[in-house]
């Protein structure tokens, strides 16, 4: 069964002659048609797979509907069109009849089955009132064209427009370098990583990680996914949902998580806590989820699930300045390691009178916004203000830039919660045994992976430090006599670790070259007869410069050495 439910100022409907041969008799009131005011319109379609069972779900959709929108009229209003696979229409017709003796609670009125009719209506224009509902039959097996699945299978969105500059996006990078693909069957804003993809993903992850645990963060370990319960504590049900989703599960309504923040609140409160344990560092690469908009995703830039590396940082009020300084500087030496340019710092603040998108306490925001400028002043940061793009919960410093078509986004944020910790009553007891409320700080410290990689690839154009790269060194053998000398230096490279690949095909050198040029190699090494005979290197790096008679022992130890300091 199929429905299409309006929620409508008005419907005006009248049957105009008999579709079918066997129809309803309408009386002269009847005939005249109806006008129904401020009412939901349930355009109905009964299917093959239906039953009389159906009746239950039918009327359990419309009672659910009904409430969200406060409709205390219901049309029920058989509609064909939304289905190429109708079902009888006696079973139609006994279905609606029930439906509308089980909907005692409301006014219904049944429009005439079987005749073809004129309506006019007008929809309310809410983000609730046009929703459309499927129930499946008992026991209806789903079709599927294998054929065409297979065919959405081939599909690869991996097209965008062209970049001003001759630049290209992370979405042509993303293709070109063979790092991450979308496809149409996984789903937009789902992008699956390659094994060079997944590299440059590893190597992020294992560098914040160790500068994270050097700092004194412990590592935590939670779920993807919670009951509404966590999040109508913490409010990202009232103020969040939207983007957000929400599963029901065995009847319980659950939800993907979209932030780590409650989940690591829970672990706090496990145990009583003093003084003495602040401040408390909790961090974890986080896989989250948010409901995007199909519009609004772009590459690797804005995606539906996506890494984030996020830690709340659990102080008392009189620590809040010395550790948001001290996650300052780890961005800042984020930024270092990644050569990150072009970034600017955005405070950003909370619109009161917005009160659907933010936590109502005028004193505690105003408060809250006072420490962060501050704090932002002393340390003589130069930033813009920008109102009404706070957390629901409190202000936040943002790091900004703009992507290669210019359109601007946020890179890290670190933001100050007075909220949050009063929602979880989280407490803990000073010098003089009294509980008091702590402070929290919440913050990214090289933001989302996929953001983090997709504005690297699109600063970099590709050409990734040596670190990163997924493949550092390509050994390019001469002619067929070089080829098990290539090979010894192939497998000595990789033993040591270095992600290198082998070239022994018979092309022409500079096509070699080519080819790994384009694959944004960091070193290209070409054996010749003369450098076998040497048992020597030419080195070659991406600008072009070739090093001759360079022994492996000494690039192994340079490039060690380059790759340790993340240069």
């Amino acid at each position: 069964m199929k429905l299409l439910l309006l929620h409508c100022d008005y419907i005006r409907f009248k049957a105009l002659k008999k579709a079918l041969k066997k129809v309803e008799d309408l009386n002269e009131e009847e005939k005249k048609g109806h006008e129904v005011k401020d009412c939901l319109v349930v355009l109905t379609a009964v299917e093959k797979e239906d039953s009389k069972e159906s009746v239950k779900d039918y009327v359990s959709n419309i009672k659910d509907v009904a409430k969200q929108v406060k409709a205390k009229n219901i049309v029920l209003y058989p509609y064909a069109h939304l289905s190429k696979n109708l079902g009888s229409p006696d079973l139609a017709v006994e279905i609606m009849k029930q439906a509308e003796k089980d909907l005692k609670a409301f006014r219904v009125v049944r429009a005439p089955f079987g005749y073809y009719k004129e309506f006019e209506l007008k929809v309310k224009g809410h983000p609730l009132s046009e929703l459309s509902r499927e129930i499946k039959g008992e026991g209806a097996e789903e079709k599927v064209d294998h054929d065409l699945l297979l065919r959405k299978m081939s599909k690869v969105k991996m097209s965008t427009n062209k970049a001003p500059k001759g630049l290209k996006s992370n979405i042509e990078l993303g293709r070109d370098l063979d790092l991450y693909i979308v496809s149409e069957i996984v789903g937009g804003g789902l992008p699956l990583f390659t094994p060079k993809g997944t590299t440059i993903i590893r190597e992020l992850r294992n560098f914040i990680e160790e500068e994270e645990i050097k700092r004194g963060y412990l590592y935590t370990k939670t779920p993807v996914m919670a009951k509404s319960d966590l999040y109508k504590v913490s409010g990202h049900w009232q103020h969040y949902k939207d983007d957000m989703f929400v599963l029901n599960v065995r009847g319980e309504d659950f939800a993907l998580r979209p932030m780590t923040c409650p989940f690591q609140f829970v672990l706090y409160k496990r145990k009583p806590r003093s003084y003495k344990d602040l401040p408390l560092k909790y961090s974890e690469i986080a896989d989250l989820f948010r409901n995007e908009k199909s519009g609004e995703l772009r590459g690797l830039t804005r995606v539906r699930q996506f890494s984030l590396a996020d830690a709340h940082i659990i102080c008392m009020p009189e620590q809040v300045e010395k550790e948001f300084e001290e996650v300052l500087e780890l961005v800042k030496h984020v930024m270092k390691k990644l050569s990150a340019k072009g970034i600017w710092y955005r405070f950003s603040k909370g619109d009161l009178k917005n009160k659907e998108k933010y936590i109502d306490n005028p004193k505690a925001w105003k408060e809250s916004e006072a420490m962060m400028k501050k704090i932002l002043d002393k340390l003589k940061i130069k930033y813009i203000e920008a109102k009404g793009e706070a957390a629901f919960y409190g202000p936040k410093l943002d790091l900004q830039y703009k992507d290669v078509y210019g359109k601007e986004d946020t890179l890290f944020t670190i933001q100050i919660d007075f909220a949050l910790p009063e929602k979880f009553d989280m407490t803990y007891k000073d010098k003089n045994n009294k509980e008091l409320r702590p402070m929290i700080i919440h913050r990214s410290s090289i933001g989302a992976i996929e953001r983090i990689i997709s504005y690297l690839l699109e600063k970099t154009q590709g050409n990734l430090p040596t670190w990163l790269s997924p493949i550092q060194i390509k050994i390019l053998s001469m002619t067929d006599r070089n080829n098990n000398y290539s090979k010894k230096i192939f497998e000595s490279l990789q033993k040591q670790g270095f992600r290198v690949e082998l070239d022994l095909s018979t092309e022409p050198m500079s096509k070699k070259v080519r080819d790994a040029q384009l694959q944004k190699v960091n070193y290209m090494v070409t054996i010749g007869d003369k450098e076998q005979k040497a048992k020597t290197l030419a080195v070659r790096n991406r600008e072009g410069k070739v090093t001759f008679g360079v022994k492996l022992d000494k690039f192994i130890k340079d490039l060690k050495k380059e790759i340790d300091e993340r240069k």
